[in-house]
């Protein structure tokens, strides 16, 4: 659940201790326990992840090119928007030195061999050694704009204003310098609507990032393009389909930072569409079918992007302040309690479909904290993702193909979910981190198998000091914010062992919060903020 971050106690903890933090912290042994419940969950998955990393995910970039064929090539629409990033976000937790060494070193790469229309990039033939120089426009624009959203910003939401983002930058630049559709509002870079949410989602980032008013502007055009037809509502509602609703909403969330004159519009426009949504393409437990209408076939079966549609639901109702929807998400993420929802085959049998519903749960999860919602994420997790039945040290790691690789985001989702944000570092393989809320405080229990000598990174509000935003916004390609801590605010670090204490600031904590541990024993530490008077 998500966190009261003025009244936030960390306790670093172990059940030897707990009449000791009871009579402290108001801490009980239930919330302790299950603290160290969560300290296997994410201990679990994010050794696989290190081990996946090193094992199997290293090894496939590519020594002649530097690209990472992870799907035995590097295209644009998969490799670089589905199977990068989360190379990327798995080093970030688990091995941050490859980050900025190798991994780093793909996109000087990719930039080096691929720019193709301006800084627009094409795919690389590694059997010629050249990049495709037929590529039509559509599809250069489709594979750019894949790369941008599902790709680097991904990586962006995750690192900041590094590398990555002026890349991001540059080819969103070319793709509008280059948009060659006419409309009455200007040119925008295709029709294709799974790219113009993509765009959309990209630009309201650039925007606030940056201040530059183009991205604002080409922003509109997107957002009038589609709001000028009072007749329009998506009709596909799962992959490819879920980007333009979370896109609008986005944009509708932008737009009440301004307080602009758009805002009336478009939630009027944005509820028409969300309202017939619900009517026409729910089922009775409020998940959402593959289609609006269509029920035959596949468009019959429910979509994995049912939580990605909700993003854009919650951003309406926090610009609104009418909570209008938050009843309707609560009681589906209730219903994820039925048994026809455990194992469900969103797309057969592939990860691919468990990922992405997992995925979208928990970006509802962190703004509506839903009891049965979190057991079925939990539960969907261990069984088809993760599958944490199986010995570490020989299970079966992940494939590097873009659908193992969406597997791979939503275990590291799922157990930086379960640390409410911390992160070792170094991430030792069979470290224990885990973290539980409570009314007033956070618990969080930590064992290494070896003697250890690291640091716990805190995690900062990224929304408002990197991404530029007032609001923690609800927004697809981003691993949520659990636990922040403010740069400029002091707390006191007690070891409740030892009684010891420490003032360290808020950027200190994101800097690092020096740890000793014992081999196999938990270290117990109590983390309060300072209020100046």
């Amino acid at each position: 659940m998500r966190i009261v971050k003025n009244a936030v106690v960390v306790v670093l903890a172990v059940l030897l201790w707990a009449p000791h933090l009871n009579a402290r912290a108001g801490v009980d042994r239930e919330s302790i326990r299950q603290a160290e419940i969560s300290s296997k969950i994410a201990g679990y998955s994010l050794s696989k992840v290190k081990r996946w990393l090193h094992e199997v995910a290293i090894k496939r970039i590519d020594p002649e090119t530097g690209l990472y064929i992870g799907d035995g090539r590097w295209n644009y629409r998969d490799t670089a928007a589905d199977c990068y990033p989360f190379l990327c976000w798995a080093a970030h937790v688990t091995d941050i030195d490859l980050l900025h060494g190798p991994i780093r070193d793909v996109l000087d790469a990719e930039r080096k061999l691929c720019n193709h229309l301006d800084r627009i990039p094409a795919r690389f033939d590694l059997k010629t050694g050249k990049k495709d120089d037929s590529v039509s426009y559509d599809t250069l624009v489709f594979g750019a704009s894949e790369y941008v959203k599902d790709g680097l910003i991904a990586i962006v939401e995750v690192t900041g204003r590094a590398d990555w983002f002026e890349r991001m930058r540059e080819i969103e630049d070319d793709i509008w310098k280059h948009a060659r559709v006419e409309t009455p509002f200007g040119k925008i870079p295709s029709e294709n609507i799974e790219v113009n949410g993509e765009q959309l989602q990209a630009l309201a980032r650039l925007y606030t990032m940056t201040g530059e008013q183009k991205y604002l502007e080409w922003a509109r055009r997107l957002g009038d393009y589609y709001f000028s037809n009072e007749d329009f509502v998506p009709e596909r509602l799962r992959d490819h389909g879920c980007e333009i609703i979370g896109g609008l909403g986005l944009l509708l969330a932008v737009e009440s930072e301004l307080k602009s004159d758009r805002v009336e519009v478009y939630s009027k426009q944005l509820r028409r569409i969300f309202d017939t949504i619900l009517e026409q393409g729910c089922n009775q437990d409020g998940m959402m079918y593959n289609h609006i209408t269509k029920r035959e076939g596949s468009s019959g079966q429910l979509s994995d992007g049912w939580g990605y549609n909700y993003v854009g639901y919650i951003c309406y109702d926090m610009v609104t302040g009418e909570n209008l929807y938050r009843s309707h998400i609560e009681r589906t993420l209730r219903n994820l309690s039925k048994p026809q929802y455990q194992n469900y085959p969103w797309e057969g049998t592939s990860i691919d479909g468990f990922a992405d519903s997992v995925e979208g749960g928990i970006y509802v999860l962190n703004r509506y904290p839903v009891k049965e919602g979190f057991d079925w994420v939990d539960s969907e997790v261990a069984a088809n993702i993760a599958r944490s039945d199986e010995a570490l040290e020989t299970a079966e790691l992940w494939g590097t193909m873009k659908l193992q690789a969406n597997g791979v985001r939503t275990t590291i989702m799922h157990a930086l979910m379960h640390t409410q944000g911390l992160i070792a570092r170094p991430w030792e393989i069979g470290t224990e981190l885990g973290a539980r809320a409570t009314s007033n405080s956070l618990i969080v229990t930590i064992k290494t198998p070896k003697n250890y000598n690291g640091k716990i990174i805190f995690d900062v509000p990224r929304h408002k000091y990197w991404m530029g935003f007032k609001k923690d916004w609800p927004r697809m390609n981003t691993l949520p914010e659990w636990f922040t801590v403010e740069n400029d605010s002091t707390y006191r670090i007690t070891n409740v062992q030892t009684n010891k204490t420490q003032i360290r600031t808020g950027k200190q904590l994101h800097d690092g919060l020096a740890v000793r541990l014992k081999a196999t024993e938990r270290t117990t530490l109590l983390v309060e903020p300072i209020h100046n008077p």
